[in-house]
């Protein structure tokens, strides 16, 4: 008799376990995962004759993402986003046409909820960049993005360590990303 009891509450407990895992799975199956590259964003820096001997802001901006669009251009009614990250990053000198990234020896990506980046979160970062280069592909920390979909934009902001002189008073420059996505059906 005990032991019927013990297979019965067994089999009651197994079942559950059962249905949630398996539910869980289906959504693995069936979710997706999309690149979205970003809107370029054009900025410019303009530098300080102040020495500051550390990280300076070069770029400060919010970034818009609609996601319903981005469901529905995939097939999805509705549906839900999972794990989000950055794939690629880069910022290429527009202005000063001829000039090259020598006056930078590090920059970092950061992504916030707020425009006052309490708290931000280093999504990636590049050191000793190639004093030749035009562009600076930033290394990217495949950090889960996803908290900070909250709303349909999120705030982004590049700090560089400056260790020469700008090849202008104000040099232009331009942001290209990509972000990944992992969209599951409801």
């Amino acid at each position: 008799m005990k032991t019927r009891n013990y297979i019965f509450l067994l089999v009651l407990l197994a079942i559950p376990m059962i249905y949630f895992t398996s539910c869980d799975k289906v959504k693995q199956l069936t979710s997706i995962n999309v690149s979205m590259k970003l809107p370029r964003q054009h900025f410019t820096y303009t530098g300080s004759t102040l020495k500051t001997g550390g990280e300076v802001i070069l770029y400060s901006g919010l970034v818009h993402i609609n996601l319903d669009s981005l469901c529905n251009a995939n097939g999805f009614s509705s549906g839900t986003i999972q794990n989000t990250s950055f794939t690629n990053l880069s910022v290429t000198i527009e202005q000063p046409a001829d000039s090259t990234f020598h006056w930078l020896s590090s920059m970092r990506a950061t992504v916030a909820d707020n425009q006052n980046f309490q708290p931000e979160n280093q999504i990636g970062s590049v050191t000793n960049t190639d004093p030749n280069a035009k562009t600076v592909i930033i290394t990217t920390n495949n950090v889960n993005i996803r908290p900070y979909l909250t709303q349909p934009s999120f705030y982004f902001r590049l700090y560089g360590v400056i260790n020469g002189s700008l090849p202008a008073v104000t040099v232009g420059m331009f942001l290209d990303g990509t972000i990944q996505l992992t969209i599951a059906p409801l």
